[in-house]
């Protein structure tokens, strides 16, 4: 039995080797508080200014010029759709434009010339008006063959896609030599200075959301100095999820973020009314073991004896959690976990 004790204690060590301070542990009183008048709600971050740009023309991409992450500039030509057909099409128009010409200034001419022999009385009236409807035909013939001709130039200028404004290409979707369809995205583009967190919020507490309190935004993956960032302004789309009964939040970023982008993790502080807040248990975080799907905390019993208690925890507010289950207010815990063990270590080999 000594020996069991004694392997049992190399192994506790080798996992949780901690120095224990001889008056015994540290410990502290669970107590209820209100002060904790917020919801936890996480979400992503999006672009306020976000595009799939597709084209409205069909062929195969002869030329692509970007790839994801590019910087790109309003105007910039991004991708060439084949514009063969295209030119083909438009000397074709041009030249139904040239024959439309030609075909009216012959029927101009004819109706000039029947004009001056209707004045001589060489022709009748019917010949003339006959001229004059030929003349007039084909003078609408002509504006018609050059309205197609405008049609089939803006047509051939579709084949070209720009940036619509300066941003960054989030996604290139196709590749050189593919075939380009109608509605069909080629690449997202976003505009990286302006940003926006979207987070969901249960439909229970959307109506206690002040608006007009100040809202922190958690971005854990941001560099350091943009880890913690303070929202503008508060928006509650007017539409709810069914199934997971839940409302999207628009919280828009109040600076410009050089190392957020798109679709990154956000967790935000949303200020509720106070009066539909309960009071509520929150503990140290370190206190809290984590193994698994177990958490638990050592709770010091009558005797100052720490005993492995589950609990069931809530939100995160700062290096604090909310107890949900397993912990009354005025109950003692341990601050350290891992000394609370070599507390129990030592008692046991005294036996």
């Amino acid at each position: 039995m000594r020996s069991f004790k004694l392997v049992l204690v190399a192994f506790l060590a080798a996992g949780f080797a901690v120095s224990v301070r001889a008056e015994g542990l540290q410990a502290m009183v669970v107590g209820q508080s209100a002060a904790e008048q917020v919801i936890s709600a996480e979400g992503v971050i999006e672009a306020v200014k976000s595009s799939q740009l597709a084209p409205q023309v069909a062929g195969s991409i002869t030329v692509l010029n970007v790839k994801a992450g590019d910087v790109v500039r309003v105007g910039q030509v991004l991708a060439r759709i084949d514009t063969r057909i295209a030119n083909q099409q438009a000397a074709a128009s041009q030249a139904q434009v040239a024959a439309a010409r030609a075909q009216l200034s012959a029927a101009r001419q004819e109706y000039e010339r029947k004009k001056r022999l209707y004045e001589k009385e060489y022709i009748s009236q019917a010949a003339l008006e006959r001229a004059e409807s030929d003349y007039k035909t084909a003078e609408a013939q002509t504006k018609a063959e050059m309205a197609q001709t405008g049609v089939t130039g803006v047509q051939a200028g579709l084949h070209t896609v720009t940036a619509p404004y300066a941003g960054v290409v989030a996604e290139v979707m196709v590749e050189q030599g593919d075939m380009a369809m109608p509605g069909k995205p080629l690449l997202m583009l976003y505009d990286p200075r302006e940003m926006r967190a979207v987070v969901n919020v249960p439909q229970s507490q959307i109506a206690n959301i002040q608006h007009s309190a100040s809202v922190q935004v958690s971005i854990p993956a941001a560099a350091e100095n943009e880890r913690s960032v303070a929202a503008a302004k508060i928006t509650v789309l007017p539409i709810a999820d069914a199934v997971t009964n839940t409302v999207k939040v628009r919280l828009a970023l109040s600076q410009q973020l050089s190392s957020v982008s798109p679709g990154m993790f956000v967790r935000a502080t949303l200020p509720v009314a106070s009066g539909d807040v309960q009071h509520q248990i929150y503990i140290p975080s370190q206190a809290v073991i984590k193994r698994s799907e177990l958490m638990a905390v050592y709770v010091l019993d009558a005797q100052g004896d720490p005993q492995l208690r589950q609990v069931r925890v809530g939100r995160k507010q700062g290096d604090k959690l909310e107890i949900t289950a397993g912990l009354q207010a005025g109950e003692k815990i341990a601050l350290d976990p891992i000394a609370a063990v070599n507390f129990k270590t030592r008692k046991l080999l005294k036996k």
